[in-house]
Formats: structure tokens, C-alpha cells, sequence
């Protein structure tokens, strides 16, 4: 896989972070969209950052009127790493690479541990894995029998039963109605076909 180097020239930001993903997939990392600055004259983004998405801290706690700290939930994912790309959008219509920072500040992941990360868990969210989803539980599955068949396919990541549930819900919110016209499409359509069917 291909390092990022200066001067390397993009067409488009989504161009960069699929080429920078690639390779932090193969390094054992995974990254995030960071800060980035827009022109004072036209309001167009000129300057983009990507970085480890073990960059920065997390913020601090809130503390409790008596003086200690409230308890967070969320175990810590970062640890202030400065590995990044920085982009800079050139007259003659490319973004071209400005910065590149190799080095982190942490060990690197394997390669099955690397899959995980949020940059490189993205399996659920193709087309023909949500189809699959679908399909499945109009057979009847439930969700995580459904991630556990659709995970022996051979995806580059694995599918979690969460992913699962989050897009039946999605469906089924974005479906809403549907199923009740469908119903009264079919009667209507049975009233043509028998005189003696009667639908209100």
C-alpha cells in the first residue's frame, strides 16, 4: 500500500481519506476527519486534516459539588497521537498533500484488531450487505443469526447484531405506511377481479 507523501495531489477530499484509510488499514490504525479552514474571500474549504483517531484527548470529567470527579462509562480511546495528513486546495484544482505525519505515539494494531476500528468497520453499510439484512428477516431471522450468516460471506469487517438492529429499525421507521397501502392496494385490486369482494 502506497505512503502518503508531499506534494501527492488529490481530485477530491473523499479521494484522500479512501487512499489514507487504505493505508491505515494496512499499517493497523484508524483514523478520523479533523480540523480544517475555509477561504476569508470565496467560503470555499481550502486546508483539510485527517489524523490517527487516537489524536487528542478526550475532555475532562465534570466534577461534582463536593469537588470529585464524575464517573465516565466510556473507556478511553485516545492518547493525544500526532500522526496526520494535511491538505491544501491549489489553483489548479487538486488538493495537494502538505503535511504527513508517520509516527504514533501508540502500538499498532493486527491486522483482525485494525478491522474494528470505526474508519474500517463499514461492512454494514453496503448495499448489498442491507439487502442481505433484509432478506434474512423476511425469512424470519432474528438479528444476531443474521450478522452471524451474513459474517461467513467473507466481509472485509465484521457485522455486529447491533448493526443489524440499527438498520431493521431504520427500515422499518423509513417503511412506516408502506405496508398498509400495500394492503389496501391488493383489495382494491381484488374488488376488480371479484364482484362479490367487498373493501372500505
Amino acid at each position: 500500500v502506497e505512503k502518503p507523501y508531499l506534494n501527492q495531489d488529490f481530485d477530491h477530499l473523499h479521494d484522500v481519506y479512501n487512499f489514507y484509510n487504505r493505508y491505515a488499514l494496512h499499517k493497523g490504525f484508524g483514523i478520523r476527519k479533523s480540523s480544517s479552514s475555509k477561504s476569508s474571500v470565496s467560503g470555499e474549504l481550502i486546508w483539510k486534516k485527517f489524523v490517527c483517531d487516537k489524536a487528542g484527548w478526550r475532555a475532562k470529567h465534570k466534577e461534582k459539588d463536593d469537588g470529585s470527579e464524575v464517573v465516565g462509562w466510556s473507556r478511553e480511546t485516545r492518547d493525544g497521537c500526532m500522526a496526520s495528513l494535511n491538505l491544501r486546495w491549489k489553483k489548479h484544482g487538486k488538493w495537494v498533500v502538505t503535511g504527513f505525519v508517520e509516527e504514533h505515539s501508540h502500538t499498532l494494531d493486527t491486522p483482525r484488531r485494525t478491522k474494528k476500528h470505526r474508519s474500517h468497520n463499514v461492512s454494514h453499510k453496503i448495499s448489498a450487505a442491507k439487502d442481505l439484512m433484509e432478506q434474512l428477516h423476511s425469512c424470519g431471522m432474528g438479528p444476531s443469526v443474521i450478522a452471524k450468516a451474513i459474517n461467513t460471506t467473507g466481509n472485509i469487517t465484521e457485522i455486529t447484531t447491533e448493526h443489524v438492529v440499527h438498520h431493521l429499525r431504520k427500515q422499518r421507521m423509513n417503511n412506516v405506511g408502506q405496508e398498509g397501502y400495500l394492503a389496501a392496494m391488493h383489495f382494491m385490486k381484488e374488488m376488480r377481479l371479484d364482484p362479490n369482494f367487498y373493501f372500505a
